[in-house]
């Protein structure tokens, strides 16, 4: 294997080195206490002389300085005279250089075996009984391993996410919140990373993906909180089946993003983790999210003791030493130059720009970039981070109003108009150039490459899924600025409304505002150009999405009682029939509150601000222009209907619609198969319910009941029961609206199911509040004294 040496400090190099000695020697080993160096850094913990070690983190060194250094080292280990003596060499170096320092220490040394070169490091944590070594230091991650994991597609279902866990190794700092999320991790919790914007969350998150993926052989699954539905469908229903989830974002940049059918999709999949030993979850949000979370989504509910079904770190609590240690990563690994590192380190400027209130690792990384440090002058370094942190605010809108020109502007309006995440660049070239080059027809425009080339890496990233370029805000609190900024702009965006591409645009920027009037002012303003005769427009990630947005405009103009002239019929007839003929096909589908898109790469989801979501569409204009007749009754049909579909309760519905419809057109053998197919779908969703149950809610509300662990077997046996009984009832609530005929049919839930998860949750319940007691008392202390950032900044 390769590790990444080259990534390691001064500090995290000694640390290694103790596991790796303490490992060897099979006995515990201390990092000697820092001040004057007397040969030690390393030591035994009996006498401290005893057994001692060196290390040295010369990677960039020529070893002739190394062979000087360590010809004075041997004044400093003749007057220790230790027993055995060790050296620790980050560097490899040839056999003769090793014989010659064996020769140099061997009468410390029984042989040339006690030199560890970084290729002997490597050796050692690569063996399968010291890989928990490796896992401690996360940007040692193997190169190699992700390497072959970013090119395995059956193995993980994102190689953009790994590839960008590899690129940031080299730049994290493990910090307190990092260990307490690994540790929680390891214990079978699920984890909710929460801080204010630019604490870290984002790249904390991807490292602990990282470890998971390439060291505990998980199965990534990922999405961002505006695409759960993808997770639940990728989650095995095997609960042997070792899963790593990671939902970035879980609850949207702003909290309105979540509507109920997300809220009850993300309990489910909570509960789907929970209840399967080989699966973890890690979630990420914004502290503020999380409190308005908690105001509309009851965590708990079920609960006896209030407690919420994940544990929760908050990256608001990095140390000052930990401030510290990312300020000196940053400026080391972006290779920033001498005369501005002396600059931070004069009069120790650096401790007021880690002790500063509004330091966050975000605007480390800002200030330390190439572009941002090439256009200050040396000595103005230091003063210029300090008035960044001390205008926090004005970042993006210092780079925004004098640094771009009116075009890049534009575009990233536009990019904000349509997504928090990503967007195809096809599709953002198109909404584009509707701006700047309204009479260019095609989806390329030099003007926009030009744009794209001056964006990357400081306002916007370019990623790839499934082999599609995709363009995004280099980070979140990019789209912060540009919302706050179009929430005071009004002709900006009327700009962006007037020239709208696709209708994500008019959604997302109507809700700019909080003047409900300029909203509905644009809803009806669409309505008044769908009724004169022009089609709306689709959503950016699906071809056939015009046709549901054109379809929801006119089950919307009935409702808001326009009125049809008779010119119209043909074209609203039409309408209505290309709707059923794309369900019918399977492109749209159905899902709670939305509508459903079939693409290149699955399916996607959407909820509209204002359109009516597909299951009303569907009702409505079959009893307008009777779609269903279009129908044959054919089984093929409605598989693609299911397939496109999510959601037990949705699914019943649309059942119901359709064999009510079959029974006037089918005779019995055919709508045989028909009920077949329903069954055979609406059952698969009642297995995940099913899967789904909080086991441990149960536990804990029925866990003084039984005191008497003589009566184990008995109360796990009343527990599954009162579970299964609990599952049927949402079930049947979800399925009533299906006739007699099939409900009967339908899977009803087993109570052996449950028995052996509530055998298990019952025994551990302990096990898991002595957990909670190890985690209240593993903080981290908050108060560093100034000669330890210092020691950090002289060794830079």
């Amino acid at each position: 294997m390769f590790y990444n040496f080259f990534a390691l400090g001064d500090d995290e190099f000694e640390e290694l080195s103790r596991d790796i000695l303490s490992r060897e020697l099979d006995q515990k080993m201390r990092i000697f206490g820092k001040g004057a160096d007397q040969g030690i850094d390393i030591a035994d913990c009996k006498d401290g002389r005893t057994i001692i070690a060196q290390c040295k983190n010369y990677i960039n060194t020529p070893t002739s300085d190394l062979m000087s250094a360590l010809e004075k080292e041997k004044d400093k280990v003749e007057k220790l005279n230790p027993k055995e003596y060790y050296l620790f060499i980050n560097k490899d170096i040839s056999p003769k250089r090793i014989n010659a320092i064996y020769e140099l220490f061997q009468e410390w040394m029984p042989s040339n075996k006690n030199i560890y070169t970084r290729s002997d490091c490597d050796a050692f944590i690569s063996k399968n009984e010291n890989q928990d070594i490796a896992q401690k230091y996360p940007r040692l991650l193997n190169l190699n391993s992700l390497h072959n994991l970013i090119n395995s597609s059956t193995i993980i279902d994102n190689q953009d996410l790994l590839i960008s866990s590899k690129n940031l190794s080299a730049l994290f700092a493990p910090t307190g919140q990092y260990r307490q999320s690994m540790a929680l991790l390891e214990n079978n919790q699920i984890v909710l990373i929460s801080g204010a914007p630019g604490t870290g969350k984002t790249i904390s998150s991807k490292m602990l993906e990282a470890q998971f993926v390439c060291y505990g052989k998980y199965l990534l699954r990922y999405s961002n909180g505006e695409e759960l539905y993808r997770i639940k469908d990728m989650l095995s229903p095997d609960p042997e089946q070792k899963e790593f989830t990671f939902i970035d974002d879980v609850f949207g940049q702003h909290y309105h993003d979540m509507n109920s059918s997300k809220e009850n999709l993300l309990r489910q999949i909570i509960r789907h983790v929970n209840n399967s030993p080989n699966k973890r979850m890690l979630i990420n949000t914004r502290m503020t999210i999380l409190q308005e979370a908690r105001q509309r989504f009851n965590f708990a509910d079920g609960s006896s003791d209030g407690k919420e079904p994940f544990s929760i770190v908050d990256m608001n609590q990095i140390t000052l030493l930990e401030k510290a240690e990312i300020f000196v990563n940053h400026l080391r690994c972006r290779s920033v130059p001498r005369n501005y590192i002396d600059s931070v380190k004069i009069n120790h400027a650096y401790r007021s720009i880690v002790r500063h209130t509004n330091y966050t690792p975000r605007i480390i990384d800002r200030c330390t970039q190439e572009k941002y440090v090439r256009e200050i002058k040396p000595d103005e370094y230091a003063t210029h981070i300090l008035h960044t942190l001390n205008h926090a605010n004005e970042i993006w809108d210092d780079e925004f109003k004098h640094r771009l020109n009116e075009p890049d502007r534009v575009f990233l309006y536009t990019l904000y108009s349509l997504t928090n995440h990503n967007v195809s660049e096809n599709a953002l070239r198109k909404a584009v150039n509707a701006r700047l080059n309204p009479s260019v027809m095609s989806g390329e425009s030099t003007n926009v490459n030009d744009i794209l080339q001056r964006l990357n890496e400081s306002m916007i990233a370019i990623t790839y899924q499934n082999n599609t370029r995709m363009i995004g805000a280099i980070n979140p609190s990019v789209n912060d600025f540009l919302r706050s900024y179009l929430y005071q702009t009004p002709e900006e965006r009327d700009r962006i409304i007037e020239h709208a591409t696709f209708m994500e645009q008019i959604e997302r920027i109507s809700a700019c505002t909080d003047d409900k009037a300029y909203g509905e002012e644009k809803i009806n303003r669409l309505l008044g150009s769908f009724i004169s005769g022009r089609d709306a427009p689709g959503y950016a990630d699906s071809s056939d999405s015009a046709i549901y947005t054109n379809a929801a405009l006119l089950v919307l103009a009935k409702q808001h009682e326009y009125v049809v002239d008779g010119t119209n019929v043909q074209r609203f007839s039409r309408i209505a029939k290309n709707f059923m003929n794309a369900v019918l096909q399977g492109n749209i589908g159905f899902v709670d509150s939305g509508v459903c898109f079939k693409n290149t790469t699955g399916y996607s989801q959407r909820t509209s601000s204002f359109l009516p979501d597909s299951v009303q569409v569907l009702k409505s204009l079959n009893d307008d222009y009777a779609i269903l007749d279009q129908w044959q009754g054919d089984k093929e049909s409605l598989e693609n209907i299911l397939a496109a579909s999510d959601g037990l309760e949705i699914k019943s519905h649309i059942c119901a619609l359709f064999y009510d419809s079959a029974l006037s057109k089918l005779d019995q053998s055919h709508l045989d198969a028909l009920t077949n197919v329903i069954i055979d779908d609406l059952d698969a969703e009642i297995d995940f319910i099913q899967d789904s149950a909080d086991v441990s809610d149960y536990c804990e509300n029925s866990i003084d009941d039984y005191d008497d662990s003589s009566y184990l077997d008995d109360s796990a046996w009343d527990i599954a029961n009162e579970i299964a009984d609990a599952v049927q009832q949402d079930i049947y609530n979800q399925t009533s609206v299906l006739p007699q005929e099939l409900q009967s049919r339908l899977s009803t839930v087993d109570a052996y199911n449950y028995e052996n998860a509530v055998a298990d949750e019952l025994a551990r319940y302990e096990d898991a509040e002595a957990m909670d007691v190890f985690l209240s008392t593993n903080n981290y202390a908050n108060s560093i004294a100034n000669s330890q950032i210092d020691k950090l900044f002289k060794n830079l």
